[in-house]
């Protein structure tokens, strides 16, 4: 639990950020296939590696990251090399009330929110108090575009409200009706 709990953190602030995986890894010190294996669960990373990538990358104990990725992150106060970095995969300053809608985007998918169906509505009940007067269908064209849709999916065509889904856990949904999913999930808004 504890190394999905940083792993998802990782992965949240490297797509909130826009850095690859191969920066997040050579800021580190260690190896991109390692970092890349950890971050999609494949392989537990020990504490020296955790460490370095929190404390190297992040500027924070790895005892600590979970609860910091949580938290607002100020650029001018992480490490100079991820400054740099994220400069340079921004092309500019992070205008972050314009991107907020996308970077909570992102961190539902990180913490598993579209593991199983749900809707924009549902979607937009978790997120940060300062999107509350953003409209669902935002939500919706955001799911639909890239880079979201290659690991997002509608669940049905011609759905409304449309039901999305992490393409990984879709195939276990395909054969039931809209009416089915709709029982067995009550949360999700007819």
């Amino acid at each position: 639990m504890a190394n999905e709990e940083f792993s998802r953190a990782l992965k949240y602030l490297r797509l909130k950020f826009k850095l690859s995986q191969e920066t997040i890894a050579k800021i580190a010190g260690i190896i991109q296939s390692d970092y890349s294996a950890f971050e999609r669960l494949k392989r537990k990373l020990n504490l020296d590696d955790a460490d370095k990538i929190s404390t190297r990358v992040w500027g924070v104990a790895y005892n600590n990251f979970v609860e910091f990725s949580k938290k607002e992150i100020y650029v001018k106060e992480l490490p100079l090399p991820t400054q740099a970095a994220i400069t340079e995969s921004t092309g500019s300053k992070l205008r972050s009330t314009e991107n907020l809608l996308a970077n909570e985007l992102d961190r539902l998918i990180s913490a598993g929110y579209l593991n199983r169906p749900t809707t924009a509505k549902l979607l937009h009940s978790q997120m940060d108090k300062k999107l509350e007067k953003r409209k669902f269908t935002e939500i919706t064209n955001l799911l639909s575009k890239p880079p979201r849709d290659k690991m997002i999916v509608p669940l049905f065509k011609n759905s409304s409200p449309k039901i999305f889904i992490h393409k990984d856990y879709a195939s276990q949904y395909v054969k039931m009706s809209k009416e089915e999913v709709l029982k067995l999930f009550k949360n999700i808004d007819k």
